[in-house]
């Protein structure tokens, strides 16, 4: 008949255990309804627990639709201003990289003038010159062949006295560099630069992105703790006032001192405090995360089981930082100075430019007259040009030069502490996810304990405080199981950003 007994307890619990875990959202939600209920009416004297435990009572009581960990995420993302300024942060630096295309653009100039000379010199044919002028012109840079051109028409009219004449003019001119600024080399420097400055930004927000989304879902793993350890303080509160009042009758029944009645009731005290801050704390913790995402704080109900081990991506950490977001940053500080270097040798060569031009000249003492009656002309030349004495050019090539050696090393030892810190967190990741599965075998042991203590008070061969010790015991047990997982999860958390996979 005992034994009938026995495993009647422990199917009975087995069940218990089963459904808890298959409505895991809805019973969470009504065990914090049923411990501050008990707050709310065994304990009316404090008035501040009273008010704290209304506060958390309302904030669970009026939704059970918890909020997962994905759930948080993606509403984060979606809704936070910070992933906002970063996507507005992204458009700025796409519309500087086109703000640098500049020698797609025509320059159009224009221009007029009037002039006046005249006297009493034997040597000019005329006594009094009026000029008038008036020129249009367009230039542009050939993309990719660092050619310039330049379209040109003038009208000029001539008044020797009183004797109009009009010529009109109509020009193009061709420079091409042959050797420095070949292909037009120094023209896209700024364009260059602007490409790369444009996806090391877009690797930067990425970076910026997962490091602000580790910190807030490494708060909602401390939202979810918060939650279980109100719950585990609040059982810690619910056993000490059972022990007080079995202390009581039994100090009643002279089989106690005083001074153990008063211990209880200092530890009975005590427990009230510790409900009272872990239940402020998870008010504003639960507040802070509304705010977030731009919920009610109502809503901001967390489902997360701590103690559930992740399978993890496993790397090898000294061929993965090499092409990790954060070494990425010194390949393209590194490739910005390589370019500048290129532009700054090339500068020091010297200045060749091939010159053509075609020009088409009408005159007549008409104005519509000019138009006719052209004469044309052609002319092809060379420009060379070459500095003497110290040059910026060289110091540029040096400094540059160091810039990139230093580049090189800052990034060896950026590497050297990447693979450290995946190091440390895959050892912290594999001891965590370890412990976590032993303080679930410590947890079922001690819950064994406890329904052992039962057994023997149930049969008449224990006592009741022994059964509300054990149960203190486990709550405590369970307290330090609750830590450690939170701990793990937040590893976990870390090892995924460090790694370039928390956000995509």
């Amino acid at each position: 008949m005992k034994l009938l007994r026995r495993y009647r307890l422990y199917i009975f619990i087995f069940c218990v255990n089963f459904i808890k875990t298959s409505l895991k959202s809805f019973l969470d939600a009504l065990e914090y309804v049923f411990c501050l209920l008990t707050v709310l009416y065994n304990y009316k004297g404090d008035k501040m627990l009273k008010r704290v435990s209304l506060s958390v009572f309302l904030l669970v009581s009026l939704n059970t639709n918890a909020i997962t960990l994905n759930e948080f995420s993606e509403r984060l993302v979606e809704t936070h201003p910070y992933f906002v300024q970063l996507s507005l942060s992204e458009k700025t630096s796409l519309l500087d990289q086109k703000s640098s295309l500049t020698y797609t653009d025509w320059n159009i100039n224009a221009g007029a003038s009037e002039s006046f000379s005249g006297g009493e010199d034997t040597s000019t044919l005329y006594d009094d010159l009026y000029t008038t002028k008036y020129e249009v012109s367009a230039n542009r840079k050939v993309e990719n062949s660092g050619a310039s051109v330049n379209l040109k028409h003038s009208l000029t009219r001539s008044d020797k006295d009183s004797n109009a004449s009009h010529s009109n003019l109509l020009a193009i001119d061709y420079v091409r560099p042959l050797l420095q600024n070949k292909g037009g080399l120094n023209d896209r420097l700024a364009t260059d630069l602007a490409s790369l400055d444009l996806m090391a930004k877009q690797v930067s927000l990425e970076e910026q992105a997962e490091t602000f989304l580790a910190s807030k879902l490494s708060k909602f793993i401390d939202l979810a703790l918060k939650q279980e350890i109100v719950k585990n303080h609040q059982t810690s509160l619910d056993l000490s006032k059972q022990q007080l009042d079995l202390d009581e009758e039994k100090y009643e029944n002279s089989l106690i001192d005083k001074s153990v009645l008063i211990q209880q009731k200092d530890s009975y005290v005590k427990a009230k405090q510790q409900l009272l801050q872990s239940s402020k704390e998870l008010i504003i913790e639960r507040r802070e995360l509304a705010n977030l995402i731009g919920l009610k704080e109502s809503d901001m109900i967390v489902n997360l089981d701590l103690f559930e081990v992740h399978n993890l991506t496993e790397i090898e950490p000294s061929s993965f930082v090499k092409d990790s977001r954060l070494i990425q940053k010194f390949d393209f500080d590194k490739a910005r100075f390589q370019r500048q270097l290129i532009t700054f040798e090339d500068k020091t060569m010297p200045s060749v430019n091939l010159n053509l031009g075609l020009s088409s000249l009408g005159e007549n003492d008409k104005y519509f007259g000019s138009f006719g009656n052209r004469d044309y002309s052609w002319n092809v030349g060379v420009d060379i040009s070459y500095p003497l004495g110290s040059r910026k050019e060289l110091i540029d090539v040096e400094r540059t030069e160091i810039s990139i050696n230093d580049v090189d090393a800052k990034k060896e030892e950026a590497e050297i502490a990447n693979v450290q810190q995946i190091n440390y967190l895959l050892a912290q990741v594999d001891l965590l996810s370890e412990l976590v599965v032993l303080y679930l075998e410590q947890g079922s042991l001690a819950e064994e304990m406890v329904i052992e203590e039962q057994i023997k008070f149930s049969e008449a061969r224990g006592q009741k405080s022994l059964v509300i010790a054990a149960k203190r015991n486990a709550n405590l047990a369970n307290l330090t199981y609750l830590q450690a997982a939170g701990t793990y999860q937040k590893i976990v958390i870390d090892y995924k950003a460090a790694i370039d996979q928390l956000y995509q």
